[in-house]
């Protein structure tokens, strides 16, 4: 019995990739990828917010190009736009192989690490700034990002999941869902996207509370649903497309 441990044990280590080979895996699959356009309907569901269903147009240019066109006010999550691993890569310290998991019928590698706060796009008191963990969901065998889900102590404030389609021998994503959870929006105020004066804001957990939502019973506060459609990949996009 003890060999048996041993042997097996060998054997699962001996085919555990490390976390570099994982996260180079990742980047060199979407490096396939020189340019791409997709048509995406955006449905959200948030308290205290009603937006109709909405249609955008995505246009992406490697390295990092990104252009969006819409008609009127939409509601665009910057999170899981263009499909690239690199903007959860990027923001991780520490990082490292937590464990493999099947997710949908499909064999995953986890990989877990803290957000680094230098890494956000927003003004933030360093001293403020919570232990957020991260772990992402990697598909083994298509070397995609199916799941993405943010902690804050054991609270989810935030989980990604798509689904993927195959486009000229590249995955891309065929529908992505954001959930927002309210322990990670219980410092934000919101006011009326459609008018009303800047001064005009309410406390989310007021507006939570307003609309018969209790935040502490409730563990998700919005829900944002992306699907794609006629992809148009590697058609040789005009830089033109991207200026403003």
């Amino acid at each position: 019995m003890i060999k048996y441990f041993i042997l097996m044990t060998g054997l699962l280590f001996a085919g555990t990739p490390t976390v570099e080979a994982v996260q180079d895996s990742l980047i060199t699959r979407f490096n396939r990828i020189e340019d791409y356009s997709v048509k995406i309907k955006i449905s959200v569901k948030m308290t205290g917010l009603r937006m109709p269903r909405k249609k955008i147009k995505l246009y992406y240019k490697a390295p990092d190009k990104v252009k969006v066109k819409s008609k009127g006010f939409a509601i665009i999550p910057k999170t899981g736009l263009g499909g690239s691993p690199d903007q959860f890569l990027r923001i991780l310290d520490f990082v490292h192989l937590s464990g493999n998991e099947e997710l949908n019928g499909r064999n995953h590698w986890v990989l877990t690490g803290s957000v680094n706060p230098d890494s956000m796009d927003i003004h933030i008191n360093k001293d403020d700034f919570p232990k957020i963990r991260m772990n992402l969901w990697v598909d083994a065998n298509s070397w995609v990002i199916s799941k993405v889900e943010t902690m804050i102590d054991s609270q989810s404030v935030f989980r990604l999941i798509s689904e993927y389609v195959e486009v000229n021998d590249v995955f891309l994503p065929s529908k992505t869902t954001l959930s927002l959870g309210f322990k990670g929006m219980e410092r934000w105020s919101m006011r009326d996207p459609f008018g009303g004066p800047t001064e005009d804001r309410k406390d989310f957990n007021k507006v939570a509370k307003e609309a018969g939502i209790d935040p502490d019973k409730k563990e998700f506060a919005g829900i944002v649903i992306m699907e794609f459609s006629k992809y148009k990949v590697n058609q040789g996009l005009e830089d033109s497309i991207f200026d403003e």
